[in-house]
């Protein structure tokens, strides 16, 4: 579904004054269509303002394509004006790399100023996120020599140890750092709820961010504890109470009649309770008759071996060699052989 684009850019030149105002507000790309801020917009605005002294860019960002904020950065200043940039609510990642082109940035005190590593999604074999591990390292120098302008007396070791901390400032941190130059009146405070930072009536999503400070918990909406009875749903509720009690009487029908479509003989007793008692669906019902069925199978099964084996006929010994003798007239090996014979003994 194609997104609602909501613009949050606007650009008023002032003839009398020689300046211009500029209102960045929202997440910056290089879609016009997809993000609230576009290089690509910027740049020819700021060719058509034509010549002006100064330039007051007003912006309240979570940031977005770090090149993108480079190429608005460098327009900034190849600029011939003054450029001040007010913080109105939120600077943060991307957005900071414009602010600090800035001549001079100017930050309430109740305004949030963030820092952080570059970040990126990618996939692929162990090759593939070696470079892109690479491309980052150069991404976060670049992001480091822009800063390197604003924040002079800061070295590029401690500004890239603030970027690995992902470091959110205040106004007094952001100014003591070098990334303002001045302090100003509050404006609306930010609110983090459920990871969307509100600042000046917009919502920013900062669930990527991980150190945000001082995020308020979700307040639990208020309920009042009245407790809910059948009675009271009846006297209160006629029509839903004779609905539920409805679906009620027609689920328990088709319960019971789809046990006695089973027709399984011989266990009355357990279908009975399955229906009244102890209720259960049929296929329930239906697994448990075939283990009590399983169960006496086996029980039948071990019967007849047991009873086979007490009532086994003995097999007649063989007749050894050179056995001699007669019973009653007949020889011995003779009777041995009938005896095999009949027993099904040795042959």
């Amino acid at each position: 579904m194609p997104k609602i684009k909501t613009k949050f850019w606007n650009i008023m030149k002032n003839e009398e004054e020689n300046s211009a105002d500029m209102i960045l507000y929202g997440t910056i790309g290089s879609d016009e269509w997809w993000d609230d801020i576009c290089d690509k917009t910027f740049k020819e605005d700021i060719t058509n303002l034509g010549e002006v002294g100064n330039i007051n860019l007003h912006i309240n960002s979570p940031g977005g394509s770090v090149f993108a904020a480079v190429a608005i950065a460098n327009t900034l200043k190849n600029h011939k004006a003054k450029v001040t940039a007010f913080i109105d609510g939120l600077a943060a990642s991307a957005a900071t790399i414009i602010t600090s082109a800035c001549d001079v940035v100017k930050m309430p005190k109740n305004a949030l100023f963030m820092i952080h590593n570059p970040l990126t999604w990618t996939y692929g074999n162990k090759q593939e996120l070696e470079k892109t591990g690479i491309l980052l390292d150069k991404v976060k120098d670049s992001i480091l020599e822009t800063y390197l302008a604003k924040a002079k007396d800061k070295t590029k070791e401690e500004l890239s140890a603030l970027m690995d901390e992902e470091k959110w400032f205040n106004a007094e941190e952001a100014k003591e750092y070098g990334f303002i130059d001045e302090i100003v009146g509050e404006m609306e405070k930010p609110q983090n709820v459920n990871n969307l930072l509100i600042v000046n009536s917009l919502a920013f999503d900062i669930s990527k961010f991980k150190n945000f400070p001082n995020p308020r918990p979700p307040v639990p909406p208020k309920y009042i504890e009245d407790e809910m009875t059948i009675e009271k749903i009846k006297n209160s509720y006629p029509e839903i109470y004779q609905e539920i009690l409805n679906q009620g009487i027609i689920s328990e029908r088709k319960r019971i009649q789809e046990i006695e479509d089973l027709d399984v003989a011989g266990y009355d007793e357990i279908i009975n309770n399955a229906k009244y008692n102890e209720p259960i669906n049929a296929a329930n019902l239906a697994l448990k008759i075939l283990n009590i069925k399983k169960e006496k199978n086996k029980e039948t099964l071990q019967n007849i071996k047991n009873e086979s084996q007490a009532t086994a006929v003995p097999v007649a010994p063989k007749a050894e060699a050179g056995e001699t003798g007669t019973v009653v007239g007949i020889p011995v090996s003779n009777i041995l052989k009938y005896m095999n014979k009949k027993t099904g003994g040795t042959k």
